[in-house]
Formats: structure tokens, sequence, C-alpha cells
């Protein structure tokens, strides 16, 4: 996996990152555009955080850490169930502004770049951000969370393009090919830092409940 080194204090070293997508909503399932609205889960996204929930009800977490959008601080409290500790809440975790995009089919987007991820970085949707705004939030979270949280479990409950900015600050991975990780619905992924490098110690796993409720489920429709 890649590493990134910026020489930080190893005083943070033994810090864990786990990245949280939230669950499904009816955007993900119908492949719109949801960007900053602030959709809701639907009944599949709450019964996959309920799912997930329990599969990290034993990990030890220190912090959580959430966007303020509806359909991830539902997805974190779904995690903070299980654990009694600080639930923090912020802007600054929010999914990518896609202003006028918002709500649209996703292949609109990917039209308007004539499908080339090397635009992805400096496109601008009218009314919103480029994605080079999204990883300085992304970049920023990650220096406070090194910084305040030295040695602790921290749960980042979050959007997936912004989470593909973690990953780009974090390994230091270029815009275009960090877009192309992909976070399932209610999955989680690990960071570990060692006071030097963020190392990826996990990727887009999913609660084993859902995974055998899936499993059947692809079984019965072959």
């Amino acid at each position: 996996m890649p590493e990134h080194n910026n020489g930080r204090d190893s005083k943070a070293a033994g810090l864990r990152l786990i990245l949280v997508r939230h669950g499904q909503t009816d955007s993900n399932r119908n492949r719109w555009l949801q960007g900053q609205s602030d959709g809701q889960l639907n009944e599949e996204g709450r019964l996959q955080v309920q799912e997930l929930g329990e599969a990290l009800k034993d990990m030890p977490i220190d912090r959580i850490y959430s966007s303020d959008l509806v359909r991830a601080r539902d997805t974190a409290l779904a995690v903070a169930r299980y654990h009694d500790v600080p639930m923090v809440v912020s802007e600054q975790l929010r999914e990518w502004n896609v202003g006028v995009l918002d709500g649209q089919p996703a292949e609109v987007f990917w039209n308007l770049l004539d499908n080339d991820r090397s635009r992805l970085a400096t496109f601008q949707p009218e009314g919103g951000e480029t994605m080079v705004q999204v990883r300085q939030r992304a970049a920023g979270f990650l220096e406070q969370v090194t910084r305040q949280h030295p040695g602790e479990t921290v749960v980042l409950c979050s959007h997936g393009d912004f989470l593909r900015m973690v990953l780009s600050a974090a390994l230091n991975l270029d815009i275009e090919a960090a877009s192309h990780y992909h976070f399932d619905n209610a999955s989680y992924s690990i960071l570990e830092w060692d006071g030097k490098n963020w190392y990826v110690a996990a990727l887009n796993q999913v609660s084993p409940s859902r995974q055998k409720r899936e499993d059947q489920t692809n079984g019965e429709t072959k």
C-alpha cells in the first residue's frame, strides 16, 4: 500500500483512523449526485449502519467525528451507540459541494468531464467547489487528528469523495489516482499513523452480517 512521510512528531505514533462512509440513501441507489444536500438514509441504509455499529462495537474507540449532514450523522450515531465517547459534528467533513449538479445523474457529471479524470481536480460546478478545495479540508482534518489524538483510535463518518481526499492527503496521492478508490455505503477502512507515515491497514470492509446477507441475496438472484 502507498505511504506518506511528512516528518510529523512521533508522539502521535499508534494513532488509528477508521474511515466510515455513510449508509445508503435513495440518491446512492439511483446513482444521483448528492453533494451537500441533506439526503436521509433509506431502509437499506438504516439496516447497513445497524450492522456496521454491531461490527465495530468491540473495537476500542476514543473519539468520533462526523459530517453534519444527516446521512453521515445517523451513521455515526449507529457506531456511537456502543461507545461512550465524545462525538464531534462538523461542516468541515461534508461531501464535495457539487453546486447546481446536486441531484443530477452521475453520468451528467462524467459527460461534462468527457470521462477525463485528469480534469477532476480543478473542475468547479457552478455554485460548488473544486476537488482541490475538498482535499484541503481533508488535509486540515488529518493535521487536527494527528495533533489532538496521539495514540488514540478515531472514527470519521463522512462521504465518498471526502474520504477519497483523506486518502489523497494521507498517502500523498494525486486527486486523479485517489478518485479510483471505492468506498461502499456503510463500509469502514483503517489508516494507521506511526509518527511519520500513514499506512492502509484495511480498505472498504463491510460487516460480516451484511456480507452474509448480501451473499444470500446474490445467490438467490443467480
